[in-house]
Formats: structure tokens, sequence, C-alpha cells
């Protein structure tokens, strides 16, 4: 009896380190992805527009202004600061210059980057006033850097900067006029777009990894009709479930590669999309653990039911699937940094640890 008692308990470690990996395929899908296009209104109370993005070497930024309001004459320098650097929050108190309005005389490069890796280039006396019909043209051939000679920009009239390597880049843009008490608006867009389209260089490996893992689920669905059309006399219950874990693994990689494809063609993300597929992929990660428990237990292998226990099971599965849900909506809508999110994460590790320690009492009894 000692023997046959043991014998459960041996496979724990398996199922824990299951469990394990369960957690990391949450945290490896756990960022949103960067756009490649942005839109802003600037006004003569707006601070310079701070943007942050992981791009490939000679990615081309593209500015130009759509719409504006100048009652009166107005006189614009616009200068574009383009920074590479190394640690991912290196620069994070620059933001809190977006909310104030900018200086005459502020330099970037040479005050906040120290004239290291930062790319900088203006375009001077631009006269806006209401008798215009499109905003004076921002292209500007020559390519002012602190680190080479200026250098000539070919292409779309549209593009002010282009970056020199690969990795974390900051992108400013100045917009300063001489007469500070004028009332003014520019509508602006913004575009950077890499040799591979819209998508940041760390975005691109996991546009290629969803594709490939919606290709394995897709075999692994199809392997998993054929041994059931085999063996469609001995389907067990839990066979089932199996199949709903497999389609719902498809359909989730299926839908973040179809965002992430979006936003390579678009630069645009669609929102929906994402939470879309952030609630597939809550189902699936809790209809996987719940099917670690009941294979645990027994459940559609050599007890038809549960009894008691399937309440527990349902009760704890639907806690995490609530948590799981809520976590990866606020992550699209509020950001991987919002305490919602953070609390979400700390929620479900402790409803894991809740689904191990489950597991082992109750095979322990």
């Amino acid at each position: 009896m000692a023997a046959a008692r043991r014998r459960p308990l041996a496979g724990f470690p398996l199922l824990r380190a299951a469990l394990c990996l369960l957690c990391w395929a949450l945290a490896a899908v756990g960022a949103v992805p960067e756009p490649g296009r942005w839109a802003a209104t600037v006004s003569n109370k707006s601070g310079p527009l701070i943007f942050k993005k992981t791009m490939f070497n000679s990615t081309e930024i593209k500015f130009s202004v759509q719409s504006f309001h100048c009652p009166g004459p107005v006189r614009f320098t616009i200068g574009w600061y383009l920074k590479h650097y190394t640690c991912q929050n290196e620069f994070s108190k620059l933001e809190e210059l977006s909310q104030k309005p900018e200086s005459v005389d502020e330099d970037f490069c040479g005050h906040y980057f120290e004239n290291i890796e930062c790319w900088t280039t203006k375009n001077e006396n631009l006269d806006c006033n209401s008798d215009l019909q499109v905003f004076p043209s921002l292209y500007n051939k020559e390519l002012i850097t602190n680190i080479r000679n200026a250098s000539n920009q070919e292409g779309s009239t549209d593009v002010v900067a282009r970056t020199q390597r690969d990795g974390f880049h900051i992108f400013i843009v100045s917009i300063k006029t001489e007469n500070t008490d004028a009332n003014w608006s520019l509508n602006v867009s913004l575009s950077m777009m890499g040799p591979k389209g819209y998508l940041s260089a760390s975005d691109w490996p996991l546009m290629i990894f969803y594709l490939v893992m919606c290709i394995v689920y897709a075999l692994y669905g199809v392997l998993w009709l054929v041994w059931l059309a085999c063996y469609w006399k001995d389907i067990l219950r839990i066979q089932f479930w199996i199949a709903a874990v497999i389609f719902l693994g498809m359909l989730e990689k299926a839908v973040f590669y179809t965002e992430y494809q979006n936003i390579n063609s678009t630069g645009l993300s669609t929102q929906g999309l994402l939470i879309l597929a952030e609630l597939i992929s809550a189902t699936k990660k809790t209809l996987a653990r719940l099917l670690v428990i009941i294979m645990s237990l027994g459940y559609g292998i050599v007890k038809p039911r549960l009894g008691t226990i399937m309440h527990r099971v349902i009760g704890l599965g639907l806690l995490y699937l609530t948590f799981a849900a809520v976590e990866g909506v606020m992550r699209v809508v509020r950001g991987s940094n919002h305490l919602a999110v953070v609390l979400g994460e700390i929620i479900l590790a402790v409803i894991d640890s809740i689904f191990v320690w489950f597991i082992s009492f109750t095979m322990a009894l």
C-alpha cells in the first residue's frame, strides 16, 4: 500500500514543471506591440513631442503637418533629435519635458544626451499664416549630426531622419516660435518605417514566433484528429479537453499574428483585436491548468466524475479566468506598468501556487 500511495506523488514534480511552463507562457506574450504611426496636436502651450521605439538600422522617420491654425503670422523653427541608447529606461525622466512648454534655446543633444550618438536637424524660418493652403515643406537635404558630416536624404519629402544602427531610440520633435504669445495649433503625423515594415525590432521576432506556433498548433490539431479517428472506439472525455486546448492555442496564435501583421503593414494597432487575443489566451491558460488538475485526479481516465471536488476545480478555474482576463485587458488598455496589471500578475502567481498545492494535497489523500 505504501508503494502504491507513493506513485501519484512521484508524478507531482512533472505537474509542477508543467505549471511553471504555463506561467512562462503568460510572460512571453506580456508585451503590447509598439505602433509605427502616431498623430498629435501641438499648440503654443505644448511641450516637445517625445517618442520611444526599438528600430532597425536605416529606419526612415517621416514627419508632416496635416493641418494647421495660424490666425496671425507665425514663424516656426522645427527641429528633430534622434538618440540611440542601450538601456531601455536610461532616460525615463525625459517624459516630464513633454508636459512643459519649450524654451527657445533648448538643445536636447547637447544638454540631455551629451552629444553621444545623437543626430539632429532643423528647419528654420517656416512662415505660417491664415492665407496659406499648405504648410511649408519640412524636407531638409542636410542631416546635421554631432559625430558625422552632413548627409543627403533621398526619397520621400516627408523623411526627416534615418537611424544609423539597430537598437533603442528616442525621437524628439521640437517646435518653437519667436512670438510666444501667438495662438496656433498644428495637427502633425509621424511614422517610423524600417526595412521590414512598421514593426519595431523587438516585435518583429514575435510575429514570426506567432506564425510558427500557429502552424505547430495546426499540425498538432490535425495529428490529434487523426488519432481520434483511428481510436474512436476508445475515446475518453479527457481527450476532448486536450482537443479544446489545441484549438484555443491555434486560435490565440492566429489572432496575435494577425494583429502583428496588421501593425507591420499599416503602423496602427487595433485595440479590439489585441483584447480578443488576450481573452482567448486567458481562456486557453485556464483550460490548460484545469486539464492538469483533472488529469492528476484521474477524471475521464479512471474516474467518470469527481463529485464535490469538481465544484472546487471549476471555482478555482473561474477565479483564474477572471483575473487573467482583467490583467490581459488592462495590459492592452493601460500598459504593462499600470498598477492593475502588476496586481493582476501577483494574484495570478498566487492562484498558480494554489493550483500546485491543490494537486499536491488532493493526490496525497
